[in-house]
């Protein structure tokens, strides 16, 4: 597996890309201020991977290359797989405050491989033996993989051949002898400046009047016809200044981008899907199954971290002891558990594919990403009133550090911990700050991996209303005939997910 250095090297030994920032070009990705923190994160994660320590959570064996892989870099194949998934998650939260950069190509990794099965053996197309060998090189090179997955969407009253604009949604605009090409837009997508190949899957189910849609296929970052614009976040101005190290709040960060294809080239070897429409909705459902499942990790491990940051702010000012900031942090840390439950839980209720891999129950995972998008703004509320408004209004690390100002700030912000200093009370602040205000972290939890609304909506969908409502019938005594229904509840273990197959 690739060291620091190799990964960085690799980054550098790239085609060299368009990117965009603030109206100017970015030539090195690797050197820019406002991606230095996103790079920083990458790096930790790969020097990780040769740590000891962490080897059972970020490696696993490869039954394609025999040798031992980056855990990214593998499609979940048993429950165990799911529970490190989840696990992995977590640890990784509370290490970096940010994102992984990594999860949503593993996760399109883990959709992949089972739907490209399905397609090979029903319609004969080799896409399983191409994918498999597209993993394998990745696995072996220990290449950096995102997803690249929501479209513009434009008019969402209209569907994509309504659109008056054609590239709102990305589509195939030739099929040829050699491969397909690609134009139109993907948004939003982190780390994806940092990544040496992205894969390229569908927004959302495909109608076949929009069969140029259903695309899945894997791009290198650095394919001709590709732009990126990298996106603004609340605290990028604070980024390359001389006390970026106080004031940015926090070691690691993200990024992310707006790409754009413009006819760029995909060669068959690269392409798992190309206008079988019919699979788009599969597609999108192992997807999300995993997504969602490590989406409530993931929060899992930044609100473990955020109540870290909460109950030693309330120890640098003395309020340890009271009863309503130790119920505000009891509320956090729950709320961390239970979604790291759910997590887990969507692994362990999960199922065998005929392909070897394992997808997490749907309904578990949606209900883990639904309460994502609540239970970290409630640690979020409690993070803030426990900082004081200090969190909001602290000055600047240059104040700090000023031969005239610094002293009288220290005098007046010291710390109650003993040892303690001004300065280590406004770097917590700032971690707070940047956890609650300062970054994306709270919209990652809003809307990464779907919004409330879409798990809403996959999670009634995944519910057996007509099982639940027979349930209902039984037990206020409308229906006297319970045999079978009671039996049914039995065979389901209490569940109330519609039954497969």
């Amino acid at each position: 597996m690739k060291s620091v250095s190799e990964y960085l090297s690799s980054l550098r030994a790239r085609r060299p890309l368009s990117i965009w920032f603030r109206g100017k070009r970015i030539a090195d990705p690797t050197a820019h201020p406002a991606l230095a923190r996103s790079l920083a994160t990458v790096c930790k994660v790969y020097e990780l991977a040769q740590d000891p320590a962490w080897q059972d959570l970020l490696t696993t064996e490869s039954p394609l290359t025999g040798g031992r892989i980056h855990f990214y870099l593998s499609p979940l194949l048993s429950r165990e797989h799911a529970w490190q998934k989840t696990r992995l998650a977590r640890a990784l939260g509370q290490v970096l405050g940010a994102c992984t950069h990594r999860c949503t190509g593993s996760e399109a990794i883990a959709a992949l491989f089972p739907l490209t099965y399905e397609l090979e053996a029903e319609r004969g197309v080799p896409v399983h033996r191409r994918f498999r060998e597209w993993l394998a090189y990745v696995q072996r090179e220990d290449l950096t993989v995102t997803a690249a997955l929501t479209d513009p969407k434009g008019d969402r009253r209209l569907k994509p051949h309504e659109q008056s604009e054609p590239d709102v949604y990305l589509h195939i605009v030739a099929q040829r002898e050699d491969g397909i090409v690609l134009r139109g837009a993907k948004v939003n997508q982190t780390g994806v400046l940092l990544a040496h190949e992205m894969l390229v899957l569908p927004t959302a189910t495909v109608e076949e009047a929009d069969r140029s849609c259903a695309v899945a296929c894997a791009v290198p970052t650095d394919a001709p016809g590709l732009t990126f614009v990298l996106g603004r976040q609340p605290h990028d101005a604070r980024c390359g200044s001389p006390e970026e190290d106080l004031d940015a709040g926090r070691r690691f960060g993200d990024h992310q981008a707006l790409i754009l294809f413009e006819d760029v080239f995909v060669p068959w070897e690269r392409v798992f899907l190309a206008g079988e429409w019919e699979y788009s909705g599969r597609l999108v459902d192992y997807f999300t199954a995993v997504h969602r499942l490590t989406a409530g990790a993931c929060k899992a491990g930044g609100m473990t971290l955020l109540t870290g940051a909460a109950w030693l702010a309330a120890r640098y000012i003395g309020v340890e002891r009271a009863g309503h900031v130790r119920e505000k942090i009891a509320e956090m840390g729950m709320g961390a558990e239970t979604l790291y439950a759910l997590s887990l839980a969507a692994g362990q209720e999960g199922h065998s594919h005929p392909s070897g891999a394992w997808i997490p129950d749907a309904l578990l995972a949606h209900t883990c990403k639904y309460q994502a998008t609540r239970l970290p703004f409630e640690a979020v509320r409690y993070a803030r009133e426990i900082a004081t408004g200090w969190g909001e209004t602290a000055p600047a690390a240059a104040d700090l550090h000023h031969p005239e100002l610094g002293p009288r700030i220290e005098r007046l912000f010291r710390p109650a911990v003993e040892g303690a200093t001004a300065e280590d009370r406004l770097r917590l602040v700032r971690l707070i700050e940047s956890l609650t205000r300062g970054s994306n972290w709270s919209a990652f939890a809003l809307h990464g991996g779907g919004n409330p609304e879409a798990s809403r909506l996959m999670a009634l969908r995944e519910m057996d209303l007509e099982h639940l409502a027979r349930v209902a019938e039984i037990a206020c005594g409308i229906e006297e005939e319970e045999s079978a229904t009671l039996a049914e509840i039995a065979g389901r273990q209490g569940r109330m997910e519609r039954r497969r197959g």
